[in-house]
């Protein structure tokens, strides 16, 4: 059986111009002609033809569509096992936004219609999410909490703006337990990944609108990075001499806003794929090692108590920013580049 091209259109909704084109560029050829010189496509060019258009459905150029199709080794199969993918990705997306609707829905049925502030916060979320997470990051974070969540959160926020209205220091040990519940919180939404962790700090530091929604500024934000710094720097003690802490109080703390922008370039370069042998993560790899020998007063010796303290106590990585894949990423940075392994923040 044949399909003449007009047929071939008519039962794959595509253009009779866009079969001719196919044509033109060589990359679907019917093997047949007719009598009158018409083009007569056979079950082999369908067959052709789907995987052309499940290629483009991902996206895929029509230049490497054909190169892909030459290539012997990926046949229907392959290309099958691409478009399931490409589709179950659409289903997780679809599952996050709709577990986002149902949890907006619910916040309307349980009061009659939320303040402006609210409609405000959950637009300015969504354009700025659109602007630091990928599509699948988002469906990886948790839905908008439930009440008793968001009812957390503000006593939090209004705990925080109280500290800071009274001038508490951040070494203090009410700001020090807020730090901790505050980063368990974010943690919580970002599922324990401290990629998105970074990420949803990052957006928070970088969006003024988000911050005056929420009423918490790059002040308030930075008064929480540095009760977790006091907060790891005590569980540095058990690791190190008196004299090693000394020396580490003296200059850990001011460190502390050097390192979220650090690790979010690494985590950048992780994502892409960068190779830690590349000049790019080799640069990072340096002001990796640079920063860690000044958070340590230059000590040496210090800065390997540190490093052996940072892998060994989960506390001290919880909240970081830093995983196992970005802890072995720069590992293999400082290897690639002759420099000795520090990774701790």
């Amino acid at each position: 059986m044949h399909l003449k091209i007009g047929e071939l259109a008519r039962r794959t909704g595509l253009t009779v111009r866009t079969l001719h084109h196919y044509d033109d560029i060589g990359l679907l050829k019917p093997a047949t002609r007719g009598a009158s010189g018409y083009r007569l496509y056979g079950r082999e060019d369908i067959a052709r033809l789907y995987r052309i258009q499940a290629l483009r459905r991902l996206d895929v150029s029509l230049a490497d569509i054909a190169a892909l199709l030459d290539d012997e080794a990926h046949g229907i199969d392959d290309i099958v096992a691409r478009q399931l993918g490409a589709l179950e990705q659409q289903i997780r997306q679809a599952s996050a936004l709709r577990d986002h609707l149902i949890a907006l829905q619910a916040q309307l049925r349980a009061q009659a219609e939320p303040g402006m502030d609210e409609w405000l916060l959950a637009l300015e979320g969504m354009v700025a999410g659109a602007r630091y997470f990928s599509d699948d990051e988002r469906a990886r974070l948790k839905p908008p909490a439930a009440e008793a969540q968001r009812a957390h959160k503000a006593a939090l926020t209004a705990t925080l703006q109280a500290l800071m209205r009274t001038g508490a220091a951040p070494d203090g040990a009410e700001a020090i337990d807020l730090a901790r519940q505050w980063i368990a919180m974010l943690l919580d939404e970002a599922r324990g990944d401290e990629g998105l962790l970074m990420k949803l700090y990052a957006m928070h530091w970088h969006e003024p609108g988000l911050r005056a929604l929420t009423g918490v500024d790059q002040a308030a934000m930075r008064f929480i990075s540095l009760a977790m710094a006091h907060h790891r720097l005590s569980l540095y003690a058990p690791f190190c001499s008196p004299e090693e802490m000394t020396l580490l109080r003296r200059h850990y703390i001011d460190r502390t806003d050097d390192w979220p922008a650090l690790i979010a370039r690494v985590r950048d370069c992780l994502q892409r794929g960068v190779p830690a042998s590349a000049p790019e993560m080799q640069a990072l790899a340096a002001d990796w090692q640079a920063l860690s020998l000044a958070k340590a007063g230059g000590d040496a010796v210090l800065q390997a108590r540190l490093q052996a303290a940072f892998e060994h106590e989960p506390e001290l990585r919880r909240g970081s920013g830093i995983d196992t894949a970005l802890t072995a990423y720069v590992g293999a940075a400082l290897r690639a580049s002759n420099l000795f392994d520090h990774r701790s923040a």
